[in-house]
């Protein structure tokens, strides 16, 4: 009997479902709610799409999605584990060798590959119809070599070349080698053979420095795995690598990337809280004289309740159900955008979005639908003969519940504690100023002078005259356009602060070795090239041995890169200055009185330096020590001269010391990178402009990605925006036809619902644009690490603009229905 009674509940359910969705009831909420779950998932499907494509492309970066380098041939059992875990695997063998074509030699970097290389990305050949893009090893007795080879010993194509004690036929020019540009020492000219031929070079020899890599590829899962399994065995000289440890600077662009296409994903939750939150004020109070019937004809407060949330599961598995569809579909068109931009397809979505979608969906329509329900249970019978019999309001607690539900949300969605922690406090900060602005515009309009056109009088009255809905319009707007207008400002400071920290014009050689007496001679030759005069930094190696006192123990450190760190020499220098990509987090500049290190802020939380510690370095067998005056923030991917440790003069002046400078040299003239190491033959030239194209490359990608995500993020906002407005839609349609049945003619009504819109539009734009503004500083310096962040004053006028145009124009489609509907119509 009371399953007979549960499918009649279920059956009355839908019936009235049915007949809401019908007569208009619940087609707010449903809009809304599909709207949102179609932008939610159809953004998280694309994130999720974008964001293993440019993990992909980074990949790229190594050839691989994970790399073993090591200075030793590595253990056989090591790629028989690989390959029992179905990855897949190749070799590589890089090590400096003279090479010989006729009378002429050339110092050059030989890397010997297995046939599988590259297994991520692909070698770029020149070839005389266009280039060619290769997955496989030259073939054997043959080399690849890049154009610097081929210019400095005047080879072609098809010429020979000595290596050791074999020669090879010289077959392609390198265009592009994936990892080549992770090589920060490709300053010298580079070729590339079959590892079946390494023995027959005889070059390899005990003693010989070679660096050996395993690379390493598969399912993501399976990757990790390899890595877990391999990470405690390795051993000295050994370490794992992925691209975000193997350069800095490209970690910090696919962070910064990564963070932003998470924000975009929170805006969708924003809009549709602020959709929800209107739709289900105002489907309860279109229920309240139904729900008085019904305590008439007997049903108690619980059977009405659950009538109500059982309607809200029949609405929820359509919505839900549809918006995930629609969201699968969408994102196909988003990706089509970006054909093209990645040298592979988009990899499939997974699963993930949907369910959090559908998740996310579910949370917010009983977060912000169930709170008004308890509204419900205090309507008594006796509404049926007195409209005034009006349960009190229950606003604050559904606010606050429906507030919670979506800090749950937005901290699951984050997936970044900071982040987080950025959206909670911006979404307090945005409704508790929406609130009280809102609150002092209902106290403040009837006490202002109002304008004699009745139209525009009744319109801003109306604004008082509805307190609740006023308020809500005014919170659920500056929530939705304060979303829109974050996107903005911080896609303003991002994009900004990559084109400055890798601009056209980067440096892209670097030249170690120089001596102090030869300074002025080399600036002299820059000065001739054309070039502006070069920056010299002095650099010592020096080794830190004790940290306040205490001996470096390696072993202490559990972390792998960690131990690398300990143990390797460091490049030091002195006199520090104040430099755009250098910025003091803690303690003062330092004093060039008096003795001080500068340390740079991440490798001192990886080592457990703080401000004040006492460092001991030992350069040259002498013992330097002295206190940690300050911690800096570096910009890594700014491509100049930086260092982890910078001492002041007083310290390290008169150590016997080299320099090093960064400079950019143009296309037109290279002959100037090769020019100078043959006047001056102490000098290194180092090429770093494989790594800089790479960057550039991968940050033109991410740009392109965040953008797309960003249109669509507005363009889904926009839409939940127009569903929010339909929830004022059947109070406009009454008030409508009270006004014209009373003699009012069409642009009358018209001016009294534009008057209100626009007010309660212009509020909520300039406290959106408040908010934003507030909320983008702080993400610009804490979320993202920019070393500069924007306040664009100008988006407070402009945003109170964009709010009453888009409350108005968003309307506009209803306002036309509601004037074209006879009254009598909506009288009956």
């Amino acid at each position: 009997m009371q399953n007979n009674r549960s499918r009649r509940g279920w059956g009355l359910a839908w019936r009235w479902l049915r007949r809401d969705l019908a007569a208009g009831e619940l087609t707010v909420m449903a809009i809304a709610l599909l709207v949102a779950v179609a932008a939610m998932t159809s953004v998280g499907f694309f994130t999720d799409r974008v964001r293993q494509a440019l993990a992909r492309e980074s990949d790229q970066l190594l050839a691989a999605d994970l790399v073993v380098n090591a200075d030793q041939p590595l253990p056989a059992e090591w790629v028989a584990e690989a390959r029992r875990r179905g990855l897949a695997v190749a070799h590589t063998a890089t090590f400096p060798s003279m090479a010989q074509a006729g009378d002429q030699a050339q110092l050059v970097t030989a890397k010997a590959v297995s046939a599988a290389y590259p297994l991520r990305g692909q070698v770029k050949l020149k070839a005389p119809l266009g280039d060619l893009l290769v997955h496989s090893a030259p073939a054997p007795g043959t080399a690849w070599a890049d154009q610097r080879l081929f210019d400095v010993l005047g080879l072609q194509p098809g010429a020979k070349l000595q290596l050791g004690d074999l020669e090879f036929e010289m077959v392609a020019i390198i265009a592009r080698e994936p990892d080549g540009a992770m090589d920060l020492y490709n300053f010298i000219p580079r070729m590339l053979f079959n590892d079946v031929d390494l023995a027959r070079t005889g070059l390899i020899q005990p003693g010989s420095r070679v660096r050996y890599r395993l690379l390493l590829a598969g399912e993501r899962d399976d990757v990790t795995a390899m890595r877990a399994w391999l990470t405690p065995k390795l051993g000295r000289g050994q370490r794992v690598e992925d691209v975000r440890e193997a350069r800095p600077e490209v970690k910090v662009s696919l962070e910064r990337a990564e963070r932003f296409l998470r924000l975009s994903a929170l805006v969708s939750v924003f809009l549709a809280a602020a959709a929800l939150g209107l739709a289900a004020r105002r489907h309860t109070e279109r229920h309240l004289d139904a729900v008085a019937l019904l305590r008439t004809l007997g049903l108690t407060q619980r059977d009405i309740v659950t009538l109500f949330v059982r309607q809200y599961v029949l609405l929820a598995v359509v919505s839900v159900g549809l918006g995930v569809g629609i969201g699968w579909g969408a994102q196909f068109l988003i990706a089509s955008a970006l054909t093209g931009l990645f040298t592979t397809a988009l990899p499939e979505a997974s699963a993930l979005p949907a369910l959090a979608g559908a998740g996310i969906g579910l949370t917010l329509l009983f977060g912000f639908c169930l709170p008004p329900l308890l509204r419900l249970k205090g309507v008594a019978p006796i509404r049926v003969l007195r409209r005034d019999a009006t349960p009190p309001g229950n606003a604050p607690l559904a606010m606050l519940l429906g507030l919670a539900a979506l800090s749950g949300l937005i901290a699951w969605q984050a997936g970044d504690a900071r982040l987080a922690g950025l959206a909670l406090i911006g979404l307090a900060a945005t409704v508790a100023l929406a609130v009280a602005a809102a609150w002092g515009l209902v106290w403040l309009v009837p006490r202002l002078p109002l304008p004699r056109h009745a139209g525009w009088r009744f319109g801003l009255r109306n604004v008082a005259r509805r307190r609740g809905l006023s308020v809500a319009q005014v919170v659920a707007l500056s929530l939705g356009m304060m979303a829109l207008m974050l996107l903005t400002v911080v896609r303003g400071d991002l994009f900004a602060a990559w084109d400055r920290s890798v601009p056209r014009d980067a440096p892209n050689r670097f030249v170690i070795n120089i001596q102090p007496d030869q300074r002025e001679a080399i600036a002299a030759e820059f000065g001739q090239a054309g070039l502006p005069a070069p920056v010299f930094a002095p650099m010592v190696r020096g080794r830190l041995s004790a940290i306040n006192g205490r001996p470096i123990n390696v072993q202490a450190y559990t972390d792998q890169r960690t131990r690398r760190l300990a143990e390797r020499e460091f490049n030091l220098s002195w006199g520090e200055s104040q430099r755009g990509d250098n910025r003091i987090v803690a303690g003062r500049p330092l004093d060039e009185t008096a003795p001080g290190f500068s340390v740079e802020q991440g490798i001192a939380e990886s080592l457990g330096i703080k401000l004040g510690d006492t460092l001991s370095y030992d350069i040259a067998g002498t013992v330097y020590t002295a206190p940690v005056r300050n911690l800096r923030k570096v910009d890594w991917d700014s491509f100049r001269v930086n260092f982890f440790v910078v001492g002041n003069r007083a310290l390290l002046e008169k150590q016997p010391a080299s320099y090093i400078t960064s400079f950019h040299l143009p296309a037109d003239k290279l002959d100037f990178g090769n020019r100078l190491p043959r006047q001056f033959s102490n000098l290194t030239v180092i090429d770093v402009s494989a790594i800089l194209s790479e960057v550039r490359s991968m940050l033109d990608k991410a740009f392109a990605a965040v953008e797309v995500v960003f249109v669509f993020s507005l363009l889904a906002g926009l839409a939940v925006l127009y569903a929010a407005t339909l929830a004022t839609h059947d109070d406009r349609r009454r008030e409508a036809a009270i006004l014209r049945t009373l003699g009012a003619d069409s642009a009358m009504v018209e001016k009294a619902a534009s008057a209100e819109l626009l007010l309660i539009g212009g509020l909520a734009g300039l406290l959106a644009s408040f908010a934003a503004l507030g909320i983008g500083w702080a993400a610009a310096r804490w979320l993202f690490e920019l070393p500069t962040a924007s306040l664009s004053w100008w988006l407070i006028p402009v945003g109170g603009l964009i709010g009453a145009a888009a409350a108005r124009f968003a309307a506009a489609p209803l306002l036309l229905r509601v004037l074209k509907t006879p009254p009598l119509t909506v009288l009956r």
